[in-house]
């Protein structure tokens, strides 16, 4: 269905001011009924219950975590608070900014690393500038120049780009959803150029990734304005949305079943309890929310979309450095390694002293990784840093892992579309089914991000309460749905 954009002057337009006060009720935890359940408490969730409580609609948001904020997470307790989840604010974000100016919550510039990259491919050491002459530098002629983390832009600009990011919808754009791994071929590159680029993609890998969503994504960036920073931690917008809405929401409530009628909801939770409402916004990543015993009638094409939906796991070992081990060899701390260490950023104080390094590993080296327990894991990153860095022995402790793709609240960090996906259930992604919507940052195909995960929660809302407030509960999806379990 159309969402329905919430203003004050639409709701007098529709009645529905008067209709929702008498949906206006407050919140105990020993009620077992409400008229809408947000599942899920990320930025979505949270953003369509601070719009429904503004608005008198009767309402529980379950979250299944002790936090707020999904796939947002500062890491309050350390020093410099780093970020652990989302981090970037783009200057054009248009639903994120509301949201920000709405709560008073501002924005500034980001504080840069240390400088310079230092290259480990194929066991070889080296600053970019001395990367064409390295011994690891084993790509063609054609791409011996380019460092590895500029061999995807440089390939791509071979092919087609999109102008606006709903253009993957074009017809004309459709053989574009295929393999990466193969659309890269069709570009030129060789099977080292290939395996370089795979290193560390922001997807589970180049043989199931499509083109077409990448394409998408890069159209979105290209928009997304100049990044900023979120003063004082990104956490502090969900904490935020929280406390205006702390009343309406329990933690610890983890949702394992969804059971639809044509007039109800009703949701179990892992401690076997029982709520049920009118109309639920599901606001968790397909990555979790195909794990749910789900019955309820849905379109093959969203049944498609919970069970593929990729979600990339990303895993990050954040490191104190005991001492600038980095001036012996004359190279920078930042890091691009073809290993398991996947790439090495910095943070700095306000003085720019470097006070942390972060192995940012994901797609098929984080997959690697999952097996391992935390503690074994911060391990093997420090004697893979200290075996490419000598310097770097007994020089480092390791602060925190944290890893997106064992997260049972996530199971991922990013979601991307399989090859094929694109054509066969991405304009189902979003499309309410029967009593259940859809919500979150892998519903906007014109967004990303945060960014996208505030859009969704608007829409959600509208949707919310359109269907309340005209009473066309029992309104179901175009396609015919059939009755499933996922």
């Amino acid at each position: 269905m159309t969402s329905v954009a919430i203003t004050r002057r639409r709701l007098l337009q529709t009645g529905s001011i008067a209709a929702l006060g008498t949906l206006c009720r407050p919140v105990f935890a020993e009620r077992k009924h409400y008229d809408v359940i947000i599942v899920g408490a990320g930025l979505a969730g949270l953003r369509a219950g601070c719009l429904l409580q503004k608005h008198g609609v009767d309402f529980l948001l379950l979250e299944g975590s002790r936090r707020v904020g999904g796939r947002v997470y500062t890491l309050d307790d350390l020093p410099g608070r780093p970020e652990a989840g989302g981090t970037q604010v783009g200057t054009n974000y248009q639903a994120l900014n509301q949201a920000l100016a709405e709560l008073n919550i501002t924005t500034m510039n980001i504080r840069p690393g240390a400088p310079g990259m230092t290259l480990l491919v194929n066991g070889h050491l080296s600053a970019p500038e001395n990367w064409p002459a390295s011994a690891g530098n084993l790509l063609p002629e054609t791409l011996k120049a380019t460092p590895p983390y500029r061999l995807l832009p440089k390939l791509l600009r071979n092919g087609s780009f999109l102008t606006d990011p709903l253009d993957w919808w074009k017809p004309e754009n459709s053989a574009m959803d295929i393999p990466l791994q193969a659309y890269l071929k069709q570009l030129g590159a060789d099977e080292e150029a290939l395996r370089l680029v795979d290193a560390n993609l922001n997807g589970e890998s180049i043989e199931t990734l499509s083109a077409l969503d990448l394409l998408r994504k890069l159209a979105v960036l290209q928009a997304a304005g100049a990044p900023q920073d979120i003063g004082g931690g990104t956490q502090r917008l969900p904490d935020a949305m929280y406390a205006s809405i702390d009343a309406a929401v329990m933690m610890g409530k983890q949702v394992t079943a969804i059971n639809t009628t044509t007039s109800k909801i009703q949701l179990l939770t892992a401690d076997a309890d029982r709520f049920t409402c009118q109309l639920c916004l599901v606001a968790i990543p397909f990555s979790v929310l195909r794990r749910l015993d789900i019955q309820a009638p849905l379109s093959q094409p969203k049944q498609q979309a919970i069970r593929r939906m990729g979600y990339t796991p990303v895993t990050h070992v954040l490191m104190k450095p005991k001492s600038p081990f980095w001036l012996a060899d004359g190279l920078s701390p930042n890091m691009w390694t073809d290993t398991d260490l996947g790439r090495i950023f910095t943070q700095t104080d306000k003085q720019g002293e470097v006070i942390r390094l972060r192995a940012w590993v994901q797609g098929s080296a984080a997959q690697r990784l999952n097996s391992m327990p935390d503690g074994e894991l911060g391990k093997h990153i420090v004697s893979l840093l200290e075996r490419a860095r000598p310097q770097a022995k007994s020089q480092l402790e390791v602060e925190r892992v944290i890893s997106w793709g064992n997260n049972p609240f996530s199971y991922g960090a990013f979601s991307h579309y399989p090859a094929g996906g694109v054509g066969q259930f991405s304009q189902a992604v979003s499309r309410p089914e029967g009593l259940l919507h859809f919500i979150g940052a892998h519903t906007e195909p014109s967004a990303s991000g945060m960014e996208a995960a505030v859009k969704s929660g608007d829409r959600g809302a509208g949707e919310a309460i359109y269907r309340l407030s005209r009473g066309v509960l029992n309104m179901i999806s175009s396609e015919s749905p059939q009755y499933a379990t996922i």
